[in-house]
C-alpha cells in the first residue's frame, strides 16, 4: 500500500517521541517518590498525583509519551492496522536503541547496529 509522505511522517514522529521518551521515562521513574502503604487509599491516591507533577524527569516524557499514544490511535483508526503497528512498534525500538546509547545506557553493539539495519530496511519494505 502506498502511503502519503505525510502518513509516513507521522509515523516516524510516533516512533520517535516514543522512542526518546522511554529511557527518559525509565530514569525519572528511578527518581519517584512511593507513598507509605500506611495512608489510606485516598492518600495514597493524591500523593501518587502529587509526586507525578512534582518529578518533571518523569512527568514531562510521560506527558509526551501518552501524546504521541492518542497520535498513534489516530493512525490506527486511518491506516492499515498491519502497516501501522509493525512499523512504529519496530521504529519504536530503533529509537529506544539509540537514545539509550546517545544517553550512555547501553552501547550500540554491532549486533544492535544490524538489528537496527534490518529494521529500516523491512519497515521500507511494509510501506512500499
Amino acid at each position: 500500500m502506498d502511503l502519503e509522505p505525510k502518513q509516513i511522517l507521522a509515523v516516524i514522529a510516533v516512533s520517535a517521541i516514543w522512542g526518546i521518551t522511554n529511557p527518559f521515562i525509565s530514569r525519572g521513574a528511578k527518581t519517584a517518590k512511593t507513598p507509605s502503604a500506611e495512608n489510606s487509599f485516598f492518600v495514597r491516591v493524591f500523593l501518587e498525583i502529587f509526586y507525578f507533577f512534582t518529578n518533571p524527569s518523569f512527568s514531562i516524557p510521560f506527558i509526551f509519551n501518552q501524546a504521541a499514544s492518542v497520535l498513534f490511535m489516530v493512525l490506527v483508526v486511518n491506516l492499515p492496522l498491519t502497516l501501522t503497528v509493525i512499523s512504529v512498534n519496530s521504529l519504536t525500538f530503533l529509537f529506544t536503541a539509540l537514545t539509550g546509547a546517545l544517553l550512555g545506557e547501553m552501547p550500540l553493539t554491532k549486533e544492535a547496529i544490524v538489528g537496527i539495519g534490518l529494521i529500516l530496511v523491512g519497515v521500507a519494505l511494509t510501506c512500499l
